[in-house]
């Protein structure tokens, strides 16, 4: 069966460390899989607190996740330290890619590496929106005149 291919973004620009908890953990000792997408969450969420933001306010409007995948490659365990490193890519008319790369600190090793893909949504009209051009001015990406 074909895998996947995620790949890391060019250049990070956040990183959040955390540690893996007793009940991040599954039957197997080891980091559950759906513990990971809850930290990626987080990351993601974090970035946009760094940036002065919510997911729910960026500029009137909010952003929702509309796909993610996950390359795990190796275990992690209850109170490793993980350090999750965010960057974007892939940007479009109406979102763009947040891809993450999660290390093991203590071991230096991969844990994974992740994207998801997000739009601007406008709530109150439930619609898409097109990605405000103030956001993508402050990550340093060009301004596009596709239509």
């Amino acid at each position: 069966m074909p895998r996947i291919k995620v790949s890391s973004p060019d250049q990070f620009l956040f990183s959040m460390e955390r540690s893996v908890g007793i009940s991040d953990v599954n039957y197997a000792k080891h980091l559950d899989s759906v513990a990971m997408v809850n930290i990626l969450h987080e990351a993601r969420l974090q970035f946009l607190a760094s940036l002065g933001f919510t997911e729910s306010n960026i500029y009137g409007l909010g952003m929702v996740v509309t796909d993610l995948a996950v390359d795990y490659r190796s275990e992690s365990f209850a109170n490793d330290r993980l350090i999750v490193d965010v960057g974007v890519s892939k940007f479009n008319r109406y979102g763009f890619d947040i891809g993450m790369q999660v290390t093991n600190s203590a071991l230096e090793a991969l844990v994974c590496i992740a994207k998801m893909g997000v739009v601007f949504f406008d709530f109150d009209r439930h619609k898409i929106a097109q990605v405000p051009p103030a956001f993508k001015a402050l990550l340093g990406q060009p301004e596009s005149h596709a239509a």
